[in-house]
């Protein structure tokens, strides 16, 4: 399974995926039991990851943030805030979320 990118799950009796890649020949089970289409997994994993957008993550460090930002651009903002030795509190207002995500963000930006 591709890391972060959840597969397409199908019915078990379904003659195609909801793609129309046929079945039984694009039919696997994941490890947990999930029947998925093998095709619509190969066509997810190739796709490029969306870049974050730049001046919306200047604008949140600036305290200034778009009313909406992706997990990826506020994970972003925090870190650039973070570097600046800012506390939690400050952080989360600026970026327009809470002091929980802020933690959370540093976590996983220090593994």
């Amino acid at each position: 399974m591709t890391a972060g990118k959840p597969r397409q799950r199908v019915a078990e009796d379904s003659p195609a995926c909801r793609h129309g890649h046929p079945f039984p020949e694009n039919a696997a089970r994941d490890s947990r039991g999930w029947l998925y289409c093998r095709e619509c997994n190969r066509i997810r994993a190739r796709r490029p990851a969306a870049q974050p957008d730049e001046i919306a993550i200047e604008r949140a460090a600036a305290g200034d943030p778009p009313e909406r930002l992706t997990p990826r651009e506020r994970r972003a903002a925090i870190v650039r805030l973070d570097r600046q030795q800012l506390s939690s509190a400050v952080i989360a207002e600026r970026v327009g979320c809470s002091r929980r995500t802020v933690h959370r963000a540093r976590s996983k930006a220090a593994a």
